[in-house]
């Protein structure tokens, strides 16, 4: 699967690797302005800064370097970039772990109860609470996260921001959330004796006899929990140079805390990369309905489409079944593009049986593939057609993003105005365009199209009905 190529930096990024300060830095970059690659460019700066430090001080231990990823597909993505960036360095120890996977690492092991899991064993007890479940269920995952275990009280009177302006949930809710919900499902998970991922967060950051971290750096830290944050905190060395890389505006989880409260007073440097690099104009304008409107929380950056220059095909929109649209997509593919240079990836809200669908067709017509969804180690073969979920494609770029099956179906929300749950799901389609450096295409059954589509400007696309 092509890789990004290695690109000159650009003059907001020559800006940041010129600071080298030790402390906390962050970065805020809008979709398209090369997060990742300044974070591996950041990688490689401050890995000669501290080597640099090292042999002057006559130091004797490694400089030791923690990139931590959110999901498992961009871990293989970065560190197969990471690796490129560093090689022929000695006196280095380099790893590039998704979260989960360090903390884990760090506890020696755990019986871990998975995001499903724990979603059916909160439903029990939040089923008998007013309101839609599937909220609520993500209500308690965000106060979880943001809060410490002996501070969870702490949520009745906090400011609740984060998760737009509806469904509201006031202080007896709260309450009865805490009482009714996070209590039960705690006694639950000590019965069976196992950890939920907030607990693997918290029980990480209590453990000690670790060598620390001299340098570490979060991509997409805006899906990072307060837990997980501070979980980082406790294992930095003295002196130390963290680095957070993000875009609130591209939060897909309600996971808001304030830096304070992570443990942050303070940043020895910010920087903000506005320009958006990736995607054409008509992309850009195809994108842009989307997002506008949405608030741009604390650490947000709305892209600078006007900053596009290059120009490509006009996005197209198929309206019609799913086989429909899937026969339109590949042969527009195979007429369109070049499998032995480009990148082409299918994005699904979900995986399971859809992506069961696609194989077969990639197959019948002689394409080959590879699955990117959970994947650890990024795929050197030759397979120009890559499949993800939409949560796993965060942080990764793709010549050629095709959407199918963008249904309401698969795209549940609210009705309310300003319902966190839809506004979540703009963020996840916008942030999906925007993985595409030439070409959109996306589809959906007539009758039954995402909402989200409905923002969209008919001027930025073609139509098409096969």
């Amino acid at each position: 699967m092509r890789i990004l190529p290695p690109v000159p930096p650009t003059p907001e990024q020559l800006a940041i690797l010129a600071d080298s300060k030790p402390g906390f830095a962050l970065i805020r970059g809008a979709a398209g302005s090369g997060k990742t690659t300044t974070a591996l460019l950041r990688l490689r700066q401050l890995s000669e800064t501290w080597l640099a430090r090292r042999e002057r001080l006559g130091l004797v231990r490694p400089v030791r370097i923690l990139v931590l990823t959110f999901n498992r597909t961009l871990e293989g993505y970065v560190a197969e970039l990471a690796r490129q960036q560093i090689a022929g360095h000695s006196g280095l120890q380099l790893e590039v772990r998704t979260f989960g996977k360090w903390a884990v690492d760090l506890l020696g092991g755990a019986s871990i109860l998975d995001r499903d899991d724990a979603s059916r064993l909160l439903n029990r007890s939040v089923s008998a609470l007013p309101g839609n479940s599937a909220f609520l269920i993500e209500e308690v995952e965000y106060l979880l996260g943001r809060f410490e275990p002996d501070n969870l009280s702490a949520y009745l009177t906090a400011r609740r921001d984060g998760r737009g302006s509806a469904p509201r949930v006031e202080q007896p809710l709260r309450r009865r959330l805490l009482e009714e919900v996070v209590t039960p499902y705690a006694e639950a998970k000590k019965n069976r004796g196992v950890m939920d991922w907030n607990d693997i967060a918290v029980a990480a950051g209590d453990v000690t006899g670790v060598p620390p971290w001299d340098v570490v750096i979060i991509d997409e830290a805006q899906d990072f929990s307060a837990n997980q944050v501070r979980a980082v905190l406790a294992h930095l060395a003295d002196p130390f140079s963290a680095t957070f890389v993000m875009d609130a505006m591209q939060r897909i989880y309600p996971r808001y805390f304030s830096w304070a409260e992570a443990g942050i007073t303070k940043f020895a440097a910010r920087h903000t990369l506005s320009r958006n690099h990736r995607n054409t104009r008509q992309i850009a304008a195809f994108a842009r309905p989307i997002i506008e409107g949405l608030a741009v929380e604390d650490d947000g950056a709305l892209p600078d489409f006007d900053a596009c220059t290059r120009d490509g095909p006009m996005p197209v929109v198929v309206a019609g079944r799913y086989s429909d649209q899937v026969d339109f997509m590949l042969k527009q593919l195979m007429k369109t593009v070049d499998f032995g240079s480009e990148s082409v990836v299918f994005l699904q809200p979900r995986g399971g049986g859809w992506f069961g669908y696609l194989r077969d067709r990639l197959r019948a017509a002689g394409l080959p593939w590879t699955e990117l969804t959970r994947a650890s180690v990024w795929p050197t073969g030759p397979e120009a057609i890559a499949l993800c979920t939409m949560h796993s494609a965060k942080g990764l770029e793709f010549d050629h993003v095709v959407m199918p099956g963008l249904n309401d179906q698969v795209t549940p929300h609210g009705a309310e105005e300003g319902d966190s749950q839809f506004d979540a799901l703009r963020r996840l389609i916008a942030m999906g365009l925007g993985r595409a450096r030439t070409s959109v295409i996306i589809g959906y059954k007539p009758g039954d199209p995402s909402a989200v589509l409905g923002l969209l400007d008919p001027d930025t696309y073609t139509l098409v009905a096969p």
